[in-house]
């Protein structure tokens, strides 16, 4: 079931006091710039059907939603699909002809692989759900593409600067995250706007993600959006987004 809901362009900071280098924004400031009338500022997500950890809030979903419009995505690529839930909705607020692609562990890799404490219980709902992810049996079922595999080891290469909107929402380990946000900055496009966005800023349970990204906020323009545990990062040739996201109120 789906709920069709007009975009927001209000939003409080958050009074968290992350590190100094991260910029932190409003979430309206990231709605707004979208262009359009209302009729053109309409999102169509999913009533969540659960409650539990692994997922995005309403408000991390509109987020999430608004960064890959603003970029006018035509290939999104997720890293985590978990239940499929953040996937559903990027597909649905999306053109007709724009491509998904989610990848998450199988049986065989996460047998293997090294995981955060935290993210081991996530991992087991994960392979318990694959059967009926979130948008088995949508009308966008068919734009999305499941990849399995550690994405440590994934080959990337067939994706490298062809996809304008990542999400890394996978590994929360520094050793995954690291190597998801590498690869992520080695597959967005560079001719055009493209947008990596992190969640899990913040979150009590991954302080080696919290300490990368404002690694990464020293030597790159990050944004944090208040009240959400969201970051991203916009490639911006055109000058559009970046400027208005810094500009001081």
């Amino acid at each position: 079931m789906s709920v069709t809901l007009a975009v927001g362009a209000t939003g409080i900071s958050s009074e968290d006091s992350m590190a100094g280098n991260m910029h932190r924004i409003r979430p309206y400031r990231l709605f707004t710039l979208l262009d359009g009338p209302a009729s053109e500022r309409i999102a169509h997500v999913q009533i969540p059907p659960r409650r539990g950890g692994g997922g995005l809030t309403l408000l991390e979903t509109f987020v999430v939603v608004s960064a890959s419009r603003l970029v006018e995505s035509r290939r999104i690529f997720e890293f985590g699909t978990f239940l499929g839930a953040t996937t559903l909705n990027l597909a649905l607020n999306s053109s007709d002809d724009t491509e998904v692609l989610t990848l998450d562990l199988d049986e065989d890799c996460a047998a293997d692989v090294e995981q955060d404490i935290a993210d081991a219980p996530l991992t087991k709902i994960h392979l318990d759900s694959k059967a009926k992810l979130d948008f088995s049996g949508t009308d966008v079922n068919s734009r999305i593409e499941t990849l399995t595999g550690n994405s440590i080891t994934f080959d990337f290469s067939a994706y490298r600067r062809t996809c304008d909107f990542v999400f890394i929402d996978g590994g929360h380990d520094l050793k995954t995250v690291r190597a998801d946000s590498e690869n992520a900055f080695a597959m967005v496009q560079t001719d055009r706007p493209a947008c990596i966005m992190w969640h899990d800023y913040g979150n009590r349970d991954y302080p080696e993600l919290t300490g990368y990204l404002d690694g990464l906020a020293r030597t790159r323009p990050m944004f944090h959006v208040g009240d959400t545990m969201l970051c991203a990062w916009f490639h911006d040739p055109a000058g559009t987004i970046v400027p208005p996201l810094l500009r001081e109120e």
